[in-house]
């Protein structure tokens, strides 16, 4: 679930600064009010996902009274039309930090009243906390604990103690941990976003020498001998430090990101690594553990060209943000803005590609939404704004001393994925410095996927206009010679 979909535009709340990347992805989902999206509920509709922001209009012959809501897990709430199979789930809007985005939106009803969302979601916000394990142990400092082989796991939640549905702001999980039989010493890292009580269950054989606990909310433990030391830190404890910014491990990248984490805070590298969504029963057995494959630079057998994930949403809207030969790509009416990626990506060598905007209004390029760089293919928030960790590249940034971007700007980008390096071209000129000079504008992490992309918006919100980008990607000769040592990212075509 928390993973589902890319909404960009920031929101304005000021969040605690050590939301783990799931709350960052979530307000980064939230203000969409200068948008302007609906989300609507009707008979017949069956059931529908939103992020359910600003406004939710409810289809004719239905009240207030015909509404109910429910929990459908810790973040999400459904709104459904009783005695149907008609609702639509507001993803993350039990959220904490989508408080002040949920007290803004409204639902419209076909006779022009509206109601607070809080409103109808009121059975679910009031309800009492439910009860959580008291903490019954004392935390032991890092620094006089002996850290052994590590085996690391990483959850959002655990298996709530009642029903799903049952009405609750911070659900206490449980998840029941099997340690089997070890030949050395070893240590637990547990780490849960939401609160957990972590029941251990060890094998006779199994010598546990020490426990680290994290969480943004606290963590229990139980199950283990009185002997074992424990590290504690979550934001309701004293000694909070910070979370791993993406609390689940689901690539590659975040498998390197996590084992580069725990090793900053103990030194030493988890040599099992465990993650899900929802745990239930656990088993640390010093084998089971997250795996990817390395990336790898395949052949390049067909035309490099864009793609984009809101391409069907588009066309739905009445747009084809996407030209005929598919190198040009616009705004898909929806959202602040609207990404497309190359349809092939690169993990080593030297690569270079050529991008003209073609502004919607006037000369200038007035949505700052409106950008070119490269991003992981790991990413499961796409766009060139970098959530939670994950690795984004754009460069409009750097543009802006040069006046930013306007009509007919050529953007030139030249990836050496082999050294990390990342160099821009404006109209010719090289930003910060050329591949001759060694000094990229962006040092970028090395062994990794990453794939051009860009993003389009449209000039004031105003739907009817759309800045484009058309790319270059070795099919045509470029504006601008090629970088010595460099390619066309998409390959060197057969003359």
């Amino acid at each position: 679930m928390m993973m589902r979909k890319t909404f960009v535009l920031a929101l304005t709340l000021v969040l605690t600064a050590h939301l783990d990347g799931y709350a960052v992805r979530l307000v980064h989902a939230a203000d969409q009010k200068d948008s302007a999206q609906q989300y609507e509920l009707s008979r017949g509709a069956g059931e529908k996902r939103s992020e359910c922001v600003r406004t939710i209009r409810i289809g004719p012959g239905i009240a207030l009274m015909d509404l109910e809501v429910t929990r459908t897990d810790a973040d999400d709430a459904r709104i459904s039309l009783r005695g149907t199979r008609d609702s639509v789930i507001c993803e993350a809007m039990l959220h904490p930090a989508m408080r002040t985005v949920l007290d803004r939106t409204e639902v419209q009803f076909q006779n022009g009243t509206t109601a607070p969302l809080a409103q109808l979601l009121r059975p679910i916000l009031e309800a009492s906390k439910q009860p959580r394990m008291p903490q019954t142990v004392r935390s032991t400092a890092l620094d006089r604990m002996h850290v052994r082989t590590l085996h690391a796991v990483a959850v959002y939640e655990g298996t709530a103690v009642r029903p799903g549905s049952h009405a609750i702001e911070t659900p206490q999980g449980i998840i029941h941990l099997k340690v089997e039989k070890t030949r050395e010493p070893i240590t637990l890292f547990l780490m849960s976003y939401y609160p957990v009580d972590w029941r251990v269950s060890a094998a006779p054989d199994a010598r546990i020498a020490s426990v680290i606990l994290r969480g943004y909310y606290r963590q229990t433990i139980r199950g283990l001998d009185k002997t074992v030391p424990i590290n504690l830190a979550s934001t309701e404890d004293d000694n909070w430090d910070h979370l791993f910014s993406r609390t689940l491990v689901t690539s590659r990248d975040g498998l390197l990101d996590f084992k580069a984490y725990v090793r900053s805070m103990v030194g030493v590298e988890p040599v099992t690594v465990q993650s899900m969504y929802n745990g239930n029963s656990m088993v640390i057995d010093g084998k089971t553990t997250l795996e990817f494959p390395p990336p790898t630079e395949g052949p390049i057998t067909q035309p490099v060209v864009f793609k984009s994930v809101d391409e069907s949403g588009a066309r739905f809207r009445g747009r084809n943000m996407i030209s005929p030969d598919r190198l040009t790509v616009g705004y898909g009416m929806s959202g602040p803005s609207t990404e497309s990626t190359a349809t092939i990506p690169h993990s080593n060598g030297r690569w270079y590609a050529e991008f003209i905007v073609h502004a919607g209004a006037d000369k200038a390029v007035l949505n700052s939404r409106t950008n070119v760089g490269i991003r992981s293919t790991a990413n499961q928030v796409g766009g060139l704004t970098s959530h939670g960790g994950e690795l984004a590249y754009g460069v409009n940034q750097f543009l802006r001393p040069s006046g930013g971007l306007r009509d007919n700007d050529v953007i030139g980008l030249a990836m050496d994925l082999t050294r990390g390096h990342l160099y821009v071209r404006h109209n010719g000129v090289w930003v910060g410095g050329s591949p001759d000079s060694d000094n990229p504008i962006l040092h970028i992490t090395k062994d990794r996927e990453y794939v051009v992309a860009v993003e389009a918006g449209s000039p004031w919100g105003d739907y009817t206009k759309s800045d484009t980008w058309t790319g270059n990607f070795g099919s045509t000769p470029f504006q601008h010679s090629i970088p010595q040592g460099f390619e066309p990212y998409g390959g060197r075509r057969p003359k």
